[in-house]
């Protein structure tokens, strides 16, 4: 096994070997840390064993590590749930979406508080434009849309519709950690909010 990750290492250029080595390093730190908030350049590339110039050759600010960290992170979410769509094909959009909803709450309370802190602290984005929420959004509005569509659902404003249900996912550690909601209990309100009512009756 060793020697097939030495092996593996060696065709590795150099610059892969220290940005995979900064995206751990800043990755550990975030949870350690829980957030970006007590985390600055120097510790990451201290924890990485990797130069600063070399660390502020690939990333100007923490905030542009910050979004590749998220986007490693998120990664086997998004495959999992595009192949969970692709064998659930047959599926209603509606029963697809909630699926999707609950993967995504999984995923969030496994990586949670730190992931979902990380996500908000990423200034110079609006809110909600995370890779872990881009992604959500999109899937989201591509199934309400099919629903639609299919006339599963009422006629609605689905682009705000979507982004209510991204603010609602935003806010699921707080609502778990600081308010005490089990996430069951968001589960059935948001299947109540935007699953069920928004059924054609």
């Amino acid at each position: 096994m060793k020697e097939a990750t030495q092996s593996t290492s060696l065709k590795l250029s150099r610059e892969e070997v220290n940005r995979r080595k900064i995206i751990q390093a800043a990755r550990t730190l975030f949870i350690q840390h829980g957030g970006i908030q007590d985390v600055n350049m120097h510790q990451i590339s201290k924890t990485a064993g990797v130069g600063q110039a070399s660390l502020y050759r690939r990333y100007s600010e923490i905030n542009d590590l910050s979004i590749d960290v998220v986007k490693e992170e998120c990664q086997p979410l998004f495959d999992q749930m595009d192949q969970w769509l692709k064998a659930h094909v047959e599926a209603q959009p509606l029963e697809q979406l909630y699926s999707v909803v609950e993967q995504f709450a999984d995923f969030l309370e496994m990586k949670s508080p730190w992931l979902c802190h990380v996500s908000r602290s990423l200034t110079g984005h609006r809110p909600m434009q995370s890779p872990l929420y881009v992604w959500m959004r999109n899937c989201c509005q591509r199934l309400l849309e099919q629903a639609q569509k299919n006339n599963e659902i009422e006629e609605i404003d689905i682009a705000y519709t979507v982004e209510a249900l991204m603010s609602t996912l935003h806010n699921l550690d707080i609502h778990m950690i600081d308010q005490g909601f089990e996430k069951q209990r968001i589960l059935q309100g948001i299947r109540r909010l935007y699953i069920d009512g928004l059924k054609v009756k």
